[in-house]
């Protein structure tokens, strides 16, 4: 089963899970400069990604 085929709530359901949700939990990090090189991968991947449109390569 895919992970688009679950709905959370059935999953909080099913498990007994309690959901913590707080904001601002990245706040106080400092923001970093990504690398050229990282850019290069995902200029060159992500619409593949996105055009094989399975899960995998989207993650």
């Amino acid at each position: 089963m895919g992970y688009s085929d679950f709905k959370l709530i059935e999953v909080i359901d099913s498990f007994g899970l309690v959901i913590h949700e707080s904001s601002g939990l990245f706040a106080n990090i400092q923001e970093k400069e990504y690398s050229e090189l990282l850019s290069t991968i995902l200029k060159e991947n992500v619409d593949l990604a996105v055009a094989i449109s399975s899960e995998k390569a989207r993650s």
